[in-house]
């Protein structure tokens, strides 16, 4: 008879993630090895192909569970006592370093989304990961829905696709690309390291402007904006 494994194949999945995670934080997203991976978890690399098959792999694995990280946290706004024009603001006015998983989360979503790293990844993985967002994605679609149903989006259904389309391209875009370039562009360490946005930053005037132009009962004010982020700071969000 065969040996008993030392670990069940949960524990082995925490040892691999939890080394996955140091050996990009001793290396990079780009440097970082399968074997350092084995090595820091104390499992063979067999036992590492066994749930991670690529390096591609490690870091969809990873990105999956910073996206249900911040599913969670969407989630924590969406229960605050806001109109739904304020907690789609409030969504990027999150402090993102009170739910940051990693210390490398941007570069970490910046290379996951692209498509050559789908095209290496396993499809197990890619699965996930895709599963997430659209959990994610049908969340704020039941938060439009609901809106609509009691009246509060005047329009009703018709505009529930244009605004969560619009609003998450805008919310994306601006987190992945003009952020991260601004940051890269910046030489005052303090604000290169900040993940909170100030209530009249750029990307959230755009944001009101864009939601202000759909018909709903209260449009978003600058004293909405405030109340916003006083709500979150009573959530430990901001």
């Amino acid at each position: 008879m065969a040996p008993a494994p030392r670990f069940s194949a949960e524990e082995q999945e925490r040892l691999i993630i939890c080394a996955a995670i140091k050996a990009i934080e001793e290396s990079s997203l780009l440097d970082f090895s399968m074997s350092a991976i084995a090595k820091l978890a104390g499992l063979s690399m067999g036992s590492v192909y066994k749930f991670v098959q690529c390096k591609e792999d490690v870091l969809i694995a990873l990105a999956t569970r910073m996206y249900q990280e911040r599913q969670s946290v969407f989630k924590k706004v969406h229960a605050l006592p806001l109109t739904t024009p304020e907690r789609i603001i409030a969504t990027s006015l999150l402090d993102f370093s009170k739910v940051q998983m990693y210390t490398f989360d941007n570069q970490l979503e910046s290379i996951v989304n692209t498509e050559a790293m789908m095209k290496r990844c396993s499809e197990r993985w890619l699965t996930q990961m895709k599963a997430c967002g659209e959990r994610c994605q049908k969340m704020f679609q039941q938060l439009l829905q609901t809106a609509a149903d009691s009246g509060e989006l005047i329009s009703g259904s018709g505009d529930i696709e244009e605004i969560n389309l619009g609003t998450w391209s805008l919310s994306v875009g601006y987190f992945q690309t003009v952020h991260l370039h601004q940051c890269w562009h910046n030489d005052n360490e303090n604000e290169k390291n900040t993940l909170v946005l100030a209530a009249d930053n750029a990307h959230i005037r755009t944001m009101k402007r864009l939601v202000n132009t759909y018909d709903w009962q209260q449009k978003i004010s600058d004293d909405d904006i405030d109340k916003v982020c006083l709500h979150l700071v009573g959530a430990d969000l901001r």
